[in-house]
Parts: structure tokens; C-alpha cells; sequence
């Protein structure tokens, strides 16, 4: 084990980096992956990324019309939800649409 750190330490002098900037480096990596990954993509609640329409889809099963997702997705999203609504034993397409309205 202690051989395993002295040779750690030695590659990290020969970059030229502390374990102290390696250690920033890496935090700076997690938090930008973090802050900007999430807003690139619409997740669903298993946290795999999934299309606007699958989203909507998704939504017009089990939940209700996001308005917010819809801002980012537009017609894809409203299209999955109605499609996802519908297949809902008992809902007609004018119940899907008027769960679209805020």
C-alpha cells in the first residue's frame, strides 16, 4: 500500500500537480457535469435520458401535463403526452387536450 502511494506521488511530481490540484480538478469536473448535464436532456423518473416525446409519453400515462417541459420541448412533448394519455383506458383525446391547459 505504501509502495502503491509513493509511486501515485512520484507519476502526479512528474505532471507537475499536487494531490491537492488533482483533487480540484476532479470537483471542478463533477460540478459542471452536475450543473450543465441535467439541462442538455429530459429525464425521466428512472434518470435515463429520454426524448421530449417519450417524456411526454411518459407524463400522458402517469402524470400530469408539465408546462415547464413543454416550454423546453414544444410540439414533441404535447405529442407523446396525448399519445400516453390516450392509451389510458377511459380517456378520449378531448379529455388529453383539455389536461394540456394551465
Amino acid at each position: 500500500m505504501i509502495m502503491r502511494m509513493i509511486i501515485y506521488s512520484s507519476n502526479l511530481q512528474k505532471l507537475g500537480l499536487s494531490p491537492h490540484q488533482l483533487l480540484i480538478g476532479l470537483f471542478t469536473i463533477i460540478i459542471l457535469t452536475l450543473t450543465i448535464g441535467p439541462q442538455i436532456s429530459v429525464y425521466a423518473s428512472t434518470n435515463n435520458k429520454v426524448s421530449c416525446y417519450e417524456r411526454g409519453l411518459i407524463d400522458g400515462e402517469d402524470n400530469p401535463f408539465s408546462q415547464s417541459t413543454y416550454a423546453k420541448c414544444s410540439d414533441d412533448y404535447y405529442q407523446g403526452f396525448l399519445q400516453g394519455c390516450t392509451s389510458v383506458d377511459g380517456n378520449s383525446r378531448d379529455i388529453c387536450e383539455s389536461a394540456t391547459d394551465e
